[in-house]
């Protein structure tokens, strides 16, 4: 146990004496050294200040500098962002046409967009060459050995007036079906050609010749 005695200049605790201005000396001394690093610190912020580069001061030119650079970054990469035309040429090696389809990328670089449209042609099972590239625009093309998608085939079959796209001697698929015709009804010279089967090499010419069955 421990016992506190109280004196004048002397603090007891049971066998240590700490002597008041010891104590007191000790928090001078830690107080001087805390000026001291505040003082110094200042000061060298003020020194670093006063240093000029081109009549502007350190630290106002680590600022603009950094602020400059910056900025340049972003509009060197909004430089770099345009408007890029994508073009898909089919060439159909039976008809000897070409089928041009066409698309805008905007805001972007070419880097991106061939990255985009590789991934598309991937997924789609599409094979295509780069033709033509430019920084705005970029030209993929491929061949297929088969007629472009505007030959048809109108033929009765069944009483039915069927529509086919021929692709090739070969190869064709159900493009329509005409259902509101009354095939007793046609013109002897349709009839024949139904019958027969009409090839026909555009969609207008098919649109023209569906017409003159419907009137």
């Amino acid at each position: 146990m421990y016992i506190i005695y109280k004196y004048e200049k002397n603090i007891y605790i049971g066998d240590f004496m700490i002597n008041l201005k010891e104590k007191l000396v000790y928090v001078l001394v830690i107080l001087m050294f805390l000026v001291i690093g505040v003082s110094f610190g200042y000061i060298s912020t003020i020194s670093k200040s006063n240093i000029k580069i081109d009549n502007v001061s350190l630290l106002e030119y680590a600022r603009n500098y950094t602020l400059s650079n910056i900025k340049n970054v972003a509009v060197s990469a909004s430089s770099n962002l345009q408007d890029i035309e994508v073009v898909y040429e089919d060439n159909y090696l039976l008809c000897g046409e070409s089928i041009n389809t066409t698309k805008m990328i905007y805001g972007s670089d070419i880097d991106k967009v061939k990255e985009d449209e590789k991934k598309y042609q991937e997924e789609k099972g599409l094979k295509y060459e780069i033709k033509e590239e430019k920084k705005d625009k970029i030209v993929y093309a491929r061949k297929i050995n088969e007629n472009c998608p505007n030959h048809f085939l109108v033929i009765l079959e069944d009483e039915k007036i069927v529509v086919y796209s021929i692709k090739n001697e070969n190869k064709k698929s159900v493009y329509m079906n005409i259902d509101n015709v009354n095939v007793e009804y046609l013109r002897k010279e349709l009839k024949n050609k139904i019958e027969e089967g009409a090839y026909i090499n555009s969609r207008e010419e098919l649109n023209r010749f569906i017409e003159d069955l419907e009137s």
